[in-house]
């Protein structure tokens, strides 16, 4: 970070940004926050309805999401401090119900804090996962087979935290607290998404409201830019959050794609910049949060723009602590022909690779469904990746597992391993 950031006067800056952002994506609404050295600078633009007049402030709620996994995490790490839970421990010490699956024994609990857990996830838009409920998942626990050693790949997987924040509330006697809900329904940010007939965002009216066993993923706890601030700086006394224990492989994306963390800690993800966070989606919404010494910043949009969300958390830590040195991409580590086969990933997604032309024909799909979709995985001149995808969104990588050197194929977040060529 700069030396003479706190001295720099912000507000001009982030209203500028704020601006800027609102009148080239027309997303409906967007509040920023900044605090450097405890002072804090916030900035807003928009409305909480798109097409009407009442204006967005820094006092509107948003959805906490996936970003509900940092409380979480900090609620472990502070039992792990007091004595009354040991990270190291496989998880059917304080899960009993799990002592005769495979998982259960060889899956620590610090694993479920930095995806590292390695068994087959879920597939949350699945209507069997969404009514998941414990013995549910009990079950599919004692059933899922393990595709990578625990601790050795990351893959985002949302029963971690469900499992995490079992633990926690058996040990600890109460759900993570410490992010206050502050929602008040006159100040709600409001929920949009976009149609693609009109090229707008419109109001969503309703949404499938997030089931009790799910909460631990992603929240529908409403929180300001305020709390998201607080939460940074409760995050920054935590020294187990200020180091990452797994590296993510260098992915190719589409123009629409999440940024990708370069690596993951114990309940946080490290950033370029030396800057770490977390963020999270809900329905019409988006939060996003980073800290680093000294300083956070977060941001809340009104709309569910994962990308945008990204583009603004970068945009504003560089006007906050200057820009940071891009990396050097590296030239691709494998032989394409050598990546061909099928890859399994969460819940019954698949992968089939096969190569052909001097590129990967990747089809992605389901093991019980006959839609699939097919992208080019293909290098460049200077031998670096480059995907061809009808989906913006999608991002992927390929890697080597570190201990058995088994081939893995990271699509998004979610880890899949080769298991036929």
């Amino acid at each position: 970070m700069r030396k003479d950031v706190a001295e720099v006067d912000l507000q001009p800056r982030m209203d500028a940004l704020a601006a800027r952002v609102r009148e080239e994506t027309q997303i409906p609404g967007i509040v920023l926050g900044a605090s450097v050295d405890g002072r804090r600078t916030y900035a807003a633009a928009g409305t909480s309805i798109a097409g009407e007049r009442r204006r967005l402030g820094k006092s509107a709620t948003f959805a906490l999401g996936c970003a509900s996994k940092l409380p979480l995490a900090i609620s472990a790490h502070e039992l792990a401090r007091r004595g009354a839970l040991d990270l190291e421990n496989p998880i059917a010490a304080y899960l009993p119900e799990l002592h005769d699956c495979t998982c259960g024994e060889t899956v620590l609990c610090e694993h479920l804090l930095s995806h590292t857990s390695g068994y087959r996830g879920t597939n949350i838009f699945d209507r069997r996962t969404r009514a998941l409920d414990w013995d549910g998942l009990v079950a599919y626990l004692q059933a899922a087979p393990q595709l990578f050693p625990p601790g050795t790949v990351f893959s985002y997987e949302h029963t971690e935290s469900v499992l995490l924040s079992e633990i926690v509330r058996r040990i600890g006697g109460a759900a993570p607290s410490n992010v206050q809900a502050t929602a008040r329904e006159a100040e709600n940010a409001g929920r949009h998404v976009f149609d693609e007939r009109t090229g707008r965002f419109v109001a969503l009216e309703t949404s499938d409201p997030i089931p009790p066993f799910w909460q631990p993923a992603f929240s529908e706890r409403a929180v300001t830019i305020d709390d998201l601030l607080d939460l940074g700086r409760t995050a920054l006394a935590v020294p187990e959050l200020q180091r990452s224990v797994v590296r993510l492989p260098p992915s190719a994306g589409g123009p629409l794609c999440e940024l990708m963390p370069l690596a993951f800690g114990l309940g946080c993800a490290e950033l370029r910049g030396g800057f770490r966070g977390s963020t999270g989606v809900a329905a019409g919404q988006c939060v996003g949060l980073r800290f680093a010494p000294r300083m956070s910043v977060a941001v809340g949009l009104n709309a569910m723009v994962p990308h945008l969300r990204d583009f603004v958390l970068t945009a504003l830590c560089n006007e906050v602590a200057g820009v940071a040195p891009r990396e050097a991409r590296r030239p691709f580590g494998f032989d394409l022909r050598d990546l061909t086969g099928r890859y399994n990933g969460p819940g019954t997604a698949m992968v089939n690779v096969r190569h052909a032309d001097e590129r990967l024909i990747c089809t992605l799909g389901h093991e019980d469904r006959r839609t699939s979709l097919q992208v080019d995985f293909v290098l460049d001149d200077d031998l670096r990746p480059v995907l061809r995808s009808p989906v913006p969104q999608l991002s992927l990588a390929f890697f080597r597992e570190p201990t058995e050197g088994a081939i893995g194929l990271m699509l998004g977040l979610s880890a899949y391993r080769r298991v036929a060529r």
